[in-house]
């Protein structure tokens, strides 16, 4: 038995549901049509589609030329079907022909439920006639099928010769002038024609029926064929009909023996197919025309059935779900690669996978993304389940292998051009930033890869292979091979070993191979010895371990800080602290200690590992005077709550019920417990309570299930809640003393720093109620009898317990890690906000039904967006309100004004032009200045680094709903829309390749073409026969000289643009210079910055304090004044250094220039008073001392209460 062809097919149901749509007169001959090519993958290459105007198919059976399977027959090897069919519509006719001859054991069966049909190369194609064939991919079945489409038999001209009423008149005419006494004689309708050619048809048919011949000057028939038939002669004969001694004589045809070898080149098929295809013409003018249609009582049966019958595929099993709703287009062109009907069960999807997969072999990992991505879509065990066994036997979808390339930056287009060594160098590269979770992600990545690849070598690597001296040298990665010196070799292993603990055994197995491989008495010592103190770090193994990649001389030193402190975190380790001991040891003669923070500075706030973004909002709240007071004094604010409360007014569009009031004033006790810390604290930084960081992404209508926080005790034994006023601000210590962020230690603690916010932290340690924290080690100068002399002596004052943990662990632990994820400022800012104002009773409420409130207050503006229409009328406005107005993401440097006449000037939007307007401004005007774009080009999201000028001083005038103010904008918008359009053409022409611009290319262009004319002299100057270059150019000498004619065009053209566009702006500026529009100023007062890229980074902000005429930088734990002159450096210095290191503003806050003093007071302080205490001094670069003095203390242990939570 033959073996079916190689590649992809079709189940018989999808087969059925694409001979309906195909229109042959509308498609492509070949396998690019929708009836036999191949499905494109999905989303990345054009569906198949029926073809515009396509014919949407009414198909009937010719009951003469069919053979169709009986009911319940079960097919055998001597079995063959035919059904003939004619469309209603188009006249195309199809005959589909399935033959068994060669089947052993025809589908169905248990194992194969329906034919996979798949298409043969094999198809013929006529002038009128076109046949498709296609074989089942099942080895005992192995069927033929045979799809044929013939041309209507009664062309369009024939039709419109038979019905036309000019014709009809004529003919009419006619008659009456040969035979004028000849009684009865009119003008035939447009059906009757058609009526009398099928009757004359079936007649023919008939064998039955005798009488064959009739009368030429029959007045019927003249009426619709003309004098004796003259006009459709040649029709009539093509058709059969004879003519002869004035009587026309009907067709007789053979009768047809084997209908399955017909193939409709017979004249009994020609008038079969004639006869349908009349009673289709005549069903149309009827419906036209309203003519009675003799044939209507016939009816039009459709051919489904018997379609489906013939191709086996009747009853098959169907989902119940797509019974009831239609399937998601997104999800059809995976159903159509797996040549699956998206109605069918899951059984059947299962068996189109595994034919796919067995026939098209190079296609199955993306067989295995469309099963991967109907599985998710359906959501059904079945599916699910055969995914998970795939996937465990190893098998990989186009999509993971996508990702997998992705995880590696490898685009998958280019995939082939990586050899293994590549790809291995960019997995080692990326790893060493990863955390262990991440590492692993990228690990099996690799494993894909290799697996797709069939490489052993980077199977091997995924899976930390080092047996073999090359394969240990792959996995220390890192630039390692033959060359690299053995102390390279153990630093290269700290580096990985710092980075997962877990690796440590592997690694020694590494080292091992190569000391066996080398035969090296240094590794060999190193691995008995175990110690790494035989060999000294370099500088550039520090930053290589610490992924510091910028000189250490330009790395601000606060920025430094977090650099370590990030390290310790993600990879702590004794190679990590030797780093940082190289480091500082360079560092040491600098004198750039910090100090303590003195009561005039604000405090730092300790990050639990990824909340940066959460610290500097907190600080900018804490530094507004009206919301630290609403916070402050928050049961002044609070809705009273009993067993009735309802909320009538809405916050932030929305119902508020009970559960979210109470959820809202439980945050804000956290927040209020906060900010009294912040205010009382004694030392350089606090950490927020980790409940206040989980209640910040907590939904609020949880918190009613959660178990009640313990009140802190005051040092005085008297309960000292959060609603209560404080006597004294108490720190939270253990109880026996042990300080956490007091100036027992200072703020050199180790903060859990997030300057990477997608690193989760692995150091989850639970303590137990009561358990005590661990206990920071002695100084390296101290003795330990000194310690406990002088705890005896001077000890911190008994402050309250830590608050106990919430007993609801899977809500706390889904909060903890939203928390861990990269959070959008502006994100957490709305529900922040949300939930302090769900709390709060409403001072009233506005038209729209929002709650009006101290808070909203600070933030709210109305205005109003209003309609152009394309008469240049103004048409009815529609009002909004917002609290931050949100700019575009730009693509260019711009300013704070350019972005704002983006988000407020004329824009398209459904089909009218629209403009925006302020009607009311707050004391407060927040605008965020997203960076995340989408590049269609490319594909993907990316990070935009280009500059947006902030100024000092805002002037909101010009964006006030005034009609002072609108004619100058009108005449603003035209203005700024041939700015764009003319640094549009001076970018294009700026545009050239090598450092040239384009006028330079292009003469450039010319002249080597002028060059090159004279390489014949040269040639000959040295007796060599000429190229005949010369003589071609001569042909097209004007070439060149165009090229610099245009070349020169363009340089004048670029010359002019720069004084024009540099006057319109001026133009521009000028508009808004008048006193009259500088009535609404704001000062610039908060700005927050983000560096890192799409997929994670770090938060801080700058905060003005207009009080003390200074900006500070709050970074975590780390605050220090900022000189103004040493602001826009700051603010701008990603576009002047490495990004990795700088940051790009992405929100800043505008204050009211004649309340700014009043609004924006970020110092508040009010020491809590205490012993003093003598403490050892732990700056690491005071004069005299090295840094290695200091690494004693785990900076794990100077956390807040020693309690590593989260």
């Amino acid at each position: 038995m033959s073996r079916p062809p190689q590649g992809p097919g079709k189940l018989s149901p999808k087969l059925f549901l694409d001979i309906l749509t195909f229109d042959p007169l509308k498609s492509a001959v070949g396998n690019r049509n929708l009836l036999t090519g191949h499905a494109p993958i999905a989303n990345e290459e054009p569906q198949l589609a029926p073809a515009i105007g396509s014919c949407r198919h009414d198909y009937t059976v010719k009951t003469a030329q069919s053979v169709v399977p009986p009911l319940d027959l079960r097919p055998n090897g001597a079995t063959h079907y035919k059904v003939a069919m004619v469309c209603k519509k188009c006249r195309i006719h199809a005959d589909v022909k399935i033959d068994y001859s060669k089947s052993a054991n025809p589908c169905p069966t248990t194992e194969y439920p329906l034919h996979h049909f798949q298409h043969l190369d094999r198809d013929v194609v006529g002038y009128n006639r076109i046949q498709y064939f296609w074989q089942c991919s099942a080895p005992e079945c192995q069927a033929e099928l045979e799809v044929s489409f013939r041309l209507a038999r009664l062309s369009d001209k024939e039709k419109d010769l038979l019905t036309n009423t000019e014709n009809l008149r004529r003919r009419y005419e006619i008659i009456v002038a040969q035979d004028p006494e000849r009684e009865g004689v009119r003008q035939a309708i447009p059906i009757e024609p058609l009526s009398r050619l099928r009757k004359y048809t079936k007649d023919a048919l008939n064998p039955a029926h005798t009488k064959r011949t009739f009368p030429a000057n029959n007045k019927r028939f003249m009426e619709a064929f003309g004098w004796f038939g003259q006009d459709c002669y040649e029709l009539l004969t093509r058709l059969g009909f004879h003519y002869e001694n004035m009587e026309w004589t009907l067709p007789n045809p053979p009768p047809i023996i084997d209908r399955m070898q017909a193939d409709g080149s017979s004249p009994r098929e020609l008038l079969e197919d004639l006869e349908i295809e009349l009673a289709a013409w005549m069903s149309r003018i009827s419906s036209e025309t309203g003519a009675l249609n003799p044939a209507a009582a016939e009816g039009w049966p459709s051919a489904d059935r018997d379609l489906e019958r013939t191709l086996g595929a009747m009853g098959y099993l169907r989902h119940v779900s797509t019974r009831r709703a239609d399937v998601p287009n997104e999800m059809l062109p995976y159903f159509n690669s797996l040549g699956a009907p998206s109605d069918c069960a899951d059984q059947l999807l299962e068996f189109a996978y595994d034919r796919q997969s067995l026939c098209d072999p190079p296609r199955q990992p993306y067989y295995f993304e469309c099963l991967q991505s109907l599985a998710q879509h359906r959501g059904t065990e079945r599916l699910q389940m055969k995914v998970a066994m795939l996937q465990s036997q190893g098998l990989i979808s186009r999509r993971d292998l996508t990702a997998a390339y992705r995880a590696l930056n490898i685009p998958l287009a280019e995939a082939s051009d990586y050899s293994d060594d590549r790809i291995i160098n960019l997995y080692q590269v990326r790893q060493q930033d990863l955390s262990p979770a991440g590492a692993e992600e990228l690990r099996q990545a690799l494993y894909k890869i290799g697996v797709d690849r069939h490489s052993n070598r980077l199977i091997n690597a995924s899976r930390q292979s080092v047996d073999t001296y090359k394969d240990a040298l792959t996995w220390l990665g890192n630039g390692a091979d033959e060359s690299t010196p053995d102390d390279s070799i153990i630093a290269i292993y700290g580096a990985k070993i710092a980075e997962n603990k877990a690796n440590e055994e592997i690694g020694k197995k590494a080292i091992t191979t190569i000391a066996r491989a080398r035969k090296s008495n240094s590794l060999n010592s190193w691995l008995l010895s175990g110690t790494t103190d035989s060999y000294s770090m370099s500088i550039e193994d520090a930053q290589q371990i610490l992924n510091i990649t910028v000189p250490i001389e330009d790395i601000d030193q606060t920025l430094l800080l977090n650099v370590f402190s990030s390290a310790r975190e993600d990879r702590p380790g004794e190679t990590t602290e030797k780093a940082i001991s190289t480091i500082q040891e360079r560092l040491a003669g600098m004198n750039t200690a910090m100090t303590a923070t003195p009561a005039s500075m604000p405090v730092g706030l300790i990050s639990h590992g990824n909340t940066c973004y959460l610290n500097s909002l907190l600080q900018y709240y804490f530094s507004i005077e009206p919301l630290r007071k609403v916070v402050l004094q928050y049961e002044r604010y609070k809705l009273p709550i009993d067993a009735n409360t309802t909320k009538d007014a809405k916050v932030g569009r929305l119902t508020i019920g009970k559960t979210v009031i109470e959820g809202g004033q439980r945050f804000s006790e956290e927040l209020q417990h906060m900010f009294e810390r912040m205010i009382h604290e004694r030392g350089t930084a606090v950490k927020p309570h980790s409940e206040l960081v989980c209640r910040a992404f907590l939904d609020p209508k949880d918190y009613a299930l959660m178990t009640p926080v313990v009140k802190d005790i005051g040092i005085n034994g008297n309960g000292n809640g959060v609603g209560q006023k404080r006597e004294k601000f108490s720190v939270d210590v253990d109880m026996e003393g042990q300080s956490t962020n007091g100036d027992g230690i200072d703020a050199a603690q180790d903060s859990m720093a997030s300057s990477s916010t997608l690193q989760g932290d692995d150091l989850d340690v639970k303590m137990a109620d009561g358990e005590k924290p661990l206990t920071p080690l002695a100084s390296p100068d101290q003795k330990p009898q000194d310690v406990k002399k002088k705890d005896s002596l001077v000890r911190p004052p008994s402050l309250a317990p830590r608050r106990k943990s919430l007993t609801n662990e899977e809500r706390l632990r889904m909060a903890e890690e939203k928390a861990r994820q990269q959070q959008d400022v502006a994100e957490v800012h709305d529900a922040i906000m949300f939930r302090l104002r769900s709390g709060m009773k409403p001072e009233g409420v506005d038209e729209n039904g929002e709650q009006i409130d101290p808070l909203i207050s600070l933030f709210a503006y109305r205005g109003v967006e209003t309609p152009v229409d394309h008469n240049g009328r103004l048409m009815k406005g529609t009002k909004f309100y917002d609290t931050c107005i949100q700019l575009n993401v730009p693509e260019e440097d711009t300013d704070i004004y350019s972005a704002l006449d983006e988000s407020f000037d004329l824009q398209p939007r459904d089909n009218l032009q629209t403009f925006k307007a302020l009607r009311t401004v707050p004391p407060l005007l927040q605008i965020s200045m997203p960076r995340i774009g989408y590049n269609r080009d490319k594909g993907g999201a990316f990070k935009s680094e280009v500059v947006m000028r902030l100024e000092d001083e805002l002037y909101m005038d010009r964006y006030m709903d005034s009609p002072e103010v609108l004619p100058i904008r009108e005449r603003c918008w035209d203005w700024r829309k041939l700015l764009r359009k003319w640094r549009e053409e001076e970018k294009e022409i700026s545009a050239g390749v090598e450092r040239l611009d384009g006028p330079s290319a292009m003469a450039k262009a010319a002249d080597y073409l002028h060059s090159i004319a004279r390489i014949d002299e040269v040639l000959d100057d040295v007796d060599i026969d000429g190229l005949g270059i010369g003589e071609i150019m001569n042909k097209h000498d004007d070439l060149a000289s165009v090229l610099a004619h245009e070349a020169e065009k363009l340089k004048a053209r670029q010359a002019r643009l720069k004084p024009d566009i540099d006057a319109l702006q001026q133009r521009l500026d000028a508009e808004f210079s008048q006193d009259e529009f500088k009535k609404l100023k704001y000062r610039l007062a908060v700005v927050f910055m983000h560096r890192g890229s799409t997929g994670g980074g770090h938060y801080w902000v700058f905060i003005r304090d207009f009080t003390h005429n200074v900006w500070r930088s709050y970074n975590d734990e780390t605050v220090t004044e900022v000189p103004a002159v040493d602001l826009e450096k700051k603010l701008y210095a990603s576009v002047s250094g490495s990004p990795n290191w700088g940051g790009t503003p992405t929100y800043a806050v505008y204050v009211r220039d004649d309340m700014k003093e009043e609004i924006v007071q970020p110092l508040c302080r009010e020491l809590e008073e205490s012993p003093e205490l003598e403490v050892q001094e732990l700056d690491w670069m005071v004069e005299g001392k090295t840094a290695q003095q200091y690494r004693a203390v785990d900076p794990k242990t100077i956390q807040e209460g020693g309690d590593v939570e989260w």
